[in-house]
C-alpha cells in the first residue's frame, strides 16, 4: 500500500475534516477566517488528522454511531500545529511557506502571532466540548513540549558544536510530541489498552523524529520549488541541525574554522551555501542524516508489531505505509 492509497482510503474522513475546519475557524472578525483560509489553501499534508484517522480506526473505534470524535480530534490536532507554523514564521522571520508568502510576510507578524493564538484556543474549546481529560493531558503535553522544543533550538541558533543528543531531544519536542500525541489521541478514541495506547504514542515519536530529520535533510538537498522554500534555509537562519551537525563533528580543523566563519557570515552567498553541501556530501552527513531516520522508522514498524491482526489488517498496513512515505517524500 502506497502513502496515495492511504490517502484514498481515508477520503471521507478527510473531506470531513476539510469541512470541520473551515466551519471552524469562522469568525465574525474578518482577518480570521481570511487569515486560515489563506493558510488552509496553501497545502499541506495534513499527516497529524490522517494519524488520528488512522489509528482510530486501527483501534477499532467506529463512528458508525453518530460520533464524530475522530473528525472533532484531528481539526484540533491541525489547528495546533497551523498556530506553531504561524508562530514559527514570525520568530523565524520566514518569507515563505510552502511555495506562498508567509502570513507574517502577508499580513504582518502582529496578525500572524494573533491568529496564531486565535487558532490555539479555538483547539482548546473543542476539547473542552468533548471533555476528555486523557487526551486533554496528552494534547497539553504535547503543546508544552512543543514550546520548549523552539525554545531550545532558538538557544542553540548558530552553535556548531550542538551534540547530536541536544539536537534530537529537541526535535523530539518540538514535531515529534505532536505527532506521538495524535497516535495516541487514536488509541485512546478506539478504547484499546495501556499497553497498545503507548505502543502508538512509541509509534508517533520515532516517525516524528524521522520526519524532521528528513524535513532537516531536504533543506539541503531538495530544490526552491519542490520544497516551497529557499534551499539552505535552516543555514541562513542559524539552525544547526543534523547534516551540519555530522559535518562539523566530523571535520577536521580548517574546515571547523571554515564552517565557523560561513555561519558568521552577514549574509550567507549561495556559493558558501554549495560550498557547505560539499563538505556535507564530503563527509558523509547527507547519508547518515537518512539513515538516521531509516533507523527511527524500523523502530517505529517494531513498536506496532503486535497491533496487527486479520481484522484490522488494513488499517495496520496503512499506517505502514506513512512511515514508509516519510522517509521516502521529496517535499
Amino acid at each position: 500500500m502506497s502513502f496515495k492509497d492511504a490517502i484514498t482510503l481515508l477520503q471521507d474522513d478527510l473531506t470531513k475534516v476539510e469541512e470541520y475546519i473551515k466551519k471552524n475557524y469562522n469568525s465574525d472578525v474578518a482577518l480570521i477566517p481570511t487569515i486560515s483560509s489563506y493558510l488552509y489553501n496553501g497545502g499541506g499534508k495534513r499527516l497529524r488528522p490522517l494519524l488520528v484517522l488512522i489509528t482510530s480506526k486501527l483501534c477499532g473505534y467506529s463512528s458508525h454511531n453518530g460520533s464524530g470524535r475522530h473528525i472533532t480530534y484531528s481539526c484540533v490536532v491541525e489547528f495546533i500545529h497551523a498556530a506553531t507554523l504561524l508562530h514559527d514564521d514570525v520568530v523565524d522571520e520566514s518569507d515563505i511557506r510552502r511555495g506562498n508568502p508567509s502570513v507574517n510576510a502577508k499580513w504582518g507578524n502582529d496578525a500572524s502571532v494573533l491568529v496564531g493564538d486565535y487558532l490555539f484556543s479555538r483547539s482548546f474549546s473543542l476539547m473542552a466540548e468533548d471533555n476528555d481529560k486523557r487526551i486533554m493531558a496528552i494534547l497539553s503535553d504535547a503543546i508544552k513540549s512543543v514550546a520548549e522544543g523552539e525554545i531550545k533550538q532558538l538557544i542553540n541558533k548558530y552553535t556548531l558544536d550542538t551534540t547530536e543528543d541536544v539536537y534530537l531531544d529537541t526535535i523530539n519536542r518540538k514535531t515529534a510530541a505532536l505527532i506521538s500525541a495524535c497516535c495516541g489521541i487514536g488509541a485512546i478514541l478506539g478504547g484499546v489498552t495501556n499497553d497498545k495506547v503507548d505502543a502508538l504514542i512509541s509509534f508517533g515519536k520515532n516517525i516524528g523524529i524521522a520526519f524532521q530529520l528528513v524535513d532537516d535533510l531536504l533543506d539541503y538537498t531538495s530544490n526552491e520549488m519542490v520544497l516551497g522554500k529557499p534551499v539552505g534555509n535552516d543555514l541562513v537562519e542559524g539552525k544547526v541541525t543534523l547534516p551540519l551537525i555530522h559535518l562539523y563533528r566530523e571535520a577536521n580543523e580548517g574546515r571547523k574554522d571554515e564552517l565557523r566563519e560561513i555561519m558568521n557570515s552577514p549574509e550567507i552567498s549561495r556559493e558558501q551555501l554549495k560550498r557547505v553541501i560539499y563538505l556535507m556530501k564530503s563527509y558523509g552527513a547527507i547519508d547518515y542524516t537518512m539513515q538516521r531516520a531509516r533507523d527511527y522508522i524500523e523502530n517505529a514498524k517494531q513498536s506496532i508489531a503486535s497491533l496487527k491482526s486479520s481484522s484490522t489488517e488494513q488499517y495496520f498496513n496503512t499506517l505502514i505505509s506513512v512511515a514508509d512515505y516519510i522517509v521516502e517524500r521529496k517535499s
